[in-house]
């Protein structure tokens, strides 16, 4: 028999156990066929791509169910979802890649990556948009886009009744603004920033705020709480550059002075005098936007009178509103100055005299200082030209006039005024240099030429399209005075296509038919004696002009077109200098001279 000892292994060599050998490993078993490993390879890629999918979908199908993610939440799911990916990867790498070369690792964990990447890309691509915010309708419409917190504790929700509650009663009291909306909670503005000198964030995502909701101001605030538990709020208004072009002070967000809550939010008193306050000084700030807009659209007595309570009313309340009361003398005089140009006599002087008083009486240190500076200018040379408001020889007061050509060159090359201010500060050089020639108080050194081109070729500012138009006409007048009239008509062509105000457009399309009919153009002439009688019709429209007024430029225009038909239908059409074209030229002065002296850009 065999000896079956302890020692009586069979001695099968070194190799002879199966559970010594070193290639024993799975991956090395007999039976690991390629196909076997295309299936194991199939499902690993399989699993990681419909994990990384899955990531997104749940997300999106949340957002879709629900309310859109904030940026905070929305990225703390994805890091999440991203460190349940790694561990996944993590373990399918140490279970199947374990023994392969790094090169196989690297791969596995560069397409992982890829999967996770694109399917985030994918969430980002197609995830719904947060819901529309609601678009006002009015010409005038003010949005609250809520307070902010500056320091201390604060609650947001109370800080959103409170801005809900101050809309309300806002609505009920502010006859000038055509809406009033609450979008605290709504809003996605950093109002924070407020706080801060740079605000080009704050200002871009509030830009595109306001033309999302179509509001004209926007209302913020920073709230600061001490530790006694007082509280207090600094307003703080955002208005577009597009509302008011003649006062870019206004433009932006800016703060207003601070308002004190004693009792902190929980006296309903407090929060009753809180919104009051608040009311009176953006209903202030709605009249003045309301009065510029007034004065614009040529109702400068309706603007005057709206002004003139609000001077009263920052008298009253010691000047805490938004608006300064130096902007609010400024345009004041502004809209006197127009009132002025429709009278004649001691009510023409008067109201000059009125407006002359609002300037000075705003001080050199003055923020609104240079700007009442350039408008007395403004006032003098409307005092040189006269009562007959014409630039004839005669008829101007030539000292007055370089005095005041001499102040507008200081001032348009003074830097610390706006890049506005002195543009409307060469365009006013412009007007008093051509007044002079046409007086011929002076001949023509190229001044005005020169200080048309400064405005022709400078940056696009708000504000600046009507400057272009007028110092296009007034390039029209040089270019006839020169005895150029086909410069002319393309100067006052620029002119009509950068202007709005209708009663100049008519007057300027008067000009165009006249240099037109020099050039025996009658097409042209006929067309633009046609436009000039639209634009004079809805310049009577808008109380601008009286019937009168229409029919004596519509008898006027015929016979401008009969003496034309004449002269341009002779046989010697170089013969330019008889008596009617006298009389032409004469006529043509008398309305160059008008158009030369409105002063409205100051």
């Amino acid at each position: 028999m065999p000896h079956h000892g302890p020692d009586s292994t069979p001695d099968h060599g070194p190799d002879s156990t199966p559970d010594h050998r070193p290639d024993s490993t799975p991956d090395h078993r007999p039976d690991a066929t390629p196909e076997s490993g295309r299936r194991v390879s199939l499902w690993l890629w399989t699993s990681l791509g419909l994990f990384a999918a899955c990531v997104p979908c749940a997300l999106l199908v949340v957002e879709k169910l629900g309310s859109a993610l904030s940026p905070v939440p929305l990225v703390l799911a994805v890091l999440a979802a991203l460190a349940g990916y790694v561990l996944a990867v993590r373990a399918v790498a140490g279970e199947w890649f374990g023994q392969r070369p790094r090169r196989s690792r690297m791969l596995l964990w560069s397409a992982a990556t890829v999967l996770f990447l694109g399917s985030v890309a994918v969430l980002l691509v197609f995830r719904p948009p947060p819901p529309p915010l609601a678009r006002m309708s009015g010409a005038l419409d003010v949005a609250v886009a809520g307070f902010a917190a500056e320091s201390g504790r604060q609650d947001r929700q109370v800080l959103d009744d409170v801005a809900v509650t101050f809309a309300h009663d806002m609505a009920a009291r502010i006859s000038t603004a055509t809406g009033v909306r609450s979008y605290a909670g709504e809003a996605p503005l950093p109002l924070a920033q407020l706080a801060d000198a740079p605000r080009g964030a704050l200002e871009h995502k509030t830009a595109r705020f306001a033309d999302e909701t179509n509001a004209e101001i926007v209302v913020g605030g920073l709230v600061r709480e001490d530790r006694a538990g007082q509280i207090t709020l600094r307003p703080a208004v955002y208005i577009r550059a597009d509302q008011i072009p003649d006062s870019p002070e206004l433009t932006g967000w800016f703060l207003g002075e601070p308002v004190l809550v004693a009792r902190g939010w929980e006296s309903a008193r407090a929060r009753a005098q809180l919104t009051g306050e608040l009311t009176r000084r953006i209903d202030a700030l709605t009249q003045f936007v309301d009065a510029l807009d007034t004065w614009r659209n040529g109702s400068p007595a309706d603007a005057g009178r709206t002004l003139t309570a609000l001077l009263d009313a920052e008298q009253r309340h010691n000047d805490r509103g938004f608006v300064p009361p130096d902007l609010v003398r400024l345009f004041h005089g502004h809209v006197l100055e127009d009132q002025a140009s429709g009278e004649s006599g001691p009510s023409r002087e008067r109201l000059l005299e009125q407006a002359r008083s609002d300037y000075l009486a705003i001080g050199p240190d003055s923020p609104t200082g240079r700007r009442a500076a350039l408008s007395l200018q403004g006032n003098a040379y409307r005092r040189a030209i006269g009562p007959t408001h014409s630039c004839k020889p005669g008829t101007v007061r030539a000292a007055e006039l370089a005095q005041v050509s001499k102040a507008l060159r200081v001032l348009a090359a003074d830097h610390g005024m706006t890049e506005l201010g002195r543009l409307k500060a060469h365009v006013n050089l412009a007007q008093v240099e051509q007044c002079r020639i046409t007086a011929r108080a002076v001949k023509d050194d190229g001044t005005v030429e020169r200080a048309v081109a400064t405005v022709r070729t400078a940056p696009d500012l708000t504000g600046a399209s009507d400057l272009r138009a007028f110092a296009e006409s007034i390039a029209a007048v040089n270019a006839a005075g020169r005895g150029d009239p086909a410069a002319a008509v393309d100067r006052i062509r620029a002119a009509i296509a950068q202007g709005q105000d209708p009663l100049q457009r008519a007057i300027w399309h008067g000009l165009l038919a006249s240099w037109s009919f020099e050039l025996c153009d009658l097409a042209t002439g006929r067309t633009a004696q046609q436009d000039a009688l639209t634009q004079l019709a809805a310049a009577q429209q808008a109380g601008r002009a009286d019937s009168a007024l229409v029919r004596r430029n519509e008898e006027a225009f015929a016979a401008e077109l009969r003496r034309a038909e004449e002269r341009c239908g002779k046989a010697d059409r170089t013969d330019r200098t008889d008596r009617t074209d006298r009389t032409d030229r004469t006529d043509r002065t008398d309305r160059t001279d008008r158009t030369g002296n409105t002063d409205k850009e100051r």
